[in-house]
């Protein structure tokens, strides 16, 4: 008589939605690394007295001027941000393979990407706002009526609309990833290896 192999009833649960934030983390990732790959590229192999020239006509523009300093510092230096952007996208699309596998550091990881990512898109949502009401300022200034283009407030408020409702959804995920439920698959998974 032979021996039936013990099969564990109880296997190392996998939730839905970890999976498919994982899956859309990492086509997202994997999409935009392979851009600021590209880009960063294109940078490489465009002679340096073009990108001068084109960085010079893109910041003696008048509208340069109402750009916080961190953006105007980006806009002078686009060889840096070119490298920034591909290792973040880098790192985003490891730590999502990770979280796929149900790796803890990803976790961890995941959620110091969707905390800075939360901070990210408030500052866009505030400095956008600010451009954007400065923008309104000086057309209402120079129109003979001395008003706002039509649309501009709604597109305004659109714009900072869309930014909270991405605010919300990136604090919901930060919540998700932190609970208690989803660190224990997490551990269940590497217990189980």
């Amino acid at each position: 008589m032979s021996a039936v192999p013990v099969v564990p009833t109880e296997s190392s649960p996998k939730s839905t939605l970890v999976t498919v934030v994982a899956w859309l983390a990492l086509a997202w990732s994997g999409l935009v690394t392979l851009g600021a790959l590209g880009g960063l590229l294109l940078l490489a192999v465009t002679p340096t007295a073009t990108v001068n020239a084109v960085e010079s006509r893109v910041t003696q523009g008048s509208s340069f001027a109402l750009l916080p300093a961190p953006y105007q510092f980006m806009a002078h230096h686009v060889y840096l941000v070119a490298l920034v952007k591909v290792i973040w996208w880098a790192a985003v699309l490891v730590a999502s393979i990770g979280v796929l596998r149900r790796k803890e550091w990803a976790r961890r990881a995941f959620v110091a990407v969707v905390g800075i990512d939360i901070v990210l898109v408030i500052v866009g949502i505030v400095v956008g706002q600010s451009i954007g009401m400065k923008l309104a300022t000086q057309l209402a200034a120079r129109s003979e009526s001395g008003e706002v283009p039509a649309g501009m407030g709604s597109g305004l408020a659109l714009g900072g609309l869309l930014g909270l409702g991405i605010v919300a959804i990136l604090v919901w995920l930060l919540f998700t990833f932190r609970s208690a439920r989803v660190r224990a698959e997490f551990q269940s998974l590497r217990r189980a290896a």
